[in-house]
């Protein structure tokens, strides 16, 4: 009778661990990219971008969507941005960001998981997954 509550402790303490904090390394440029292990979103930190610093990542599929976001919390939202749809055609292009993990940078908060990818800054942000965008 001990094993199912051990199992049971064992679960919940996995469920309730924080997630795994990552460093991605960045180009050369200075810009990082990573990807999430589904192929399907990709997003890209751009620290000195001439208008301040960014996160913009991308959803290929269902229907290609850009979401950017700053530092401050300001978000906008490109539907179907006229370009065409990044994320390699299902080819990492840049660091993998695994589930359960969490990435940090300069007040951007980003944690992926089989839910989709969720960042926030300032109180604000967004999820993006497969199934559409839910705004913070």
């Amino acid at each position: 009778m001990r094993t199912p509550l051990i199992l049971a402790a064992a679960l919940t303490t996995l469920l309730a661990a924080p997630a795994f904090a990552i460093d991605f390394k960045a180009s050369d440029g200075g810009s990082i990219e990573f990807d999430m292990p589904g192929n399907n979103i990709c997003c890209s930190y751009f620290p000195k971008a001439t208008d301040g610093a960014k996160l913009s990542c991308s959803r290929v599929n269902p229907k290609y969507w850009t979401v950017i976001l700053t530092p401050r919390g300001q978000m906008t939202v490109y539907k179907d941005p006229g370009e065409v749809p990044g994320c390699g055609y299902g080819e990492p292009l840049g660091n993998i960001f695994t589930y359960g993990s969490t990435w940090k940078q300069d007040g951007i908060t980003c944690t992926s998981s089989r839910k989709g990818l969720t960042c926030k800054a300032n109180g604000k942000g967004f999820r993006l997954s497969r199934s559409g965008l839910v705004k913070y």
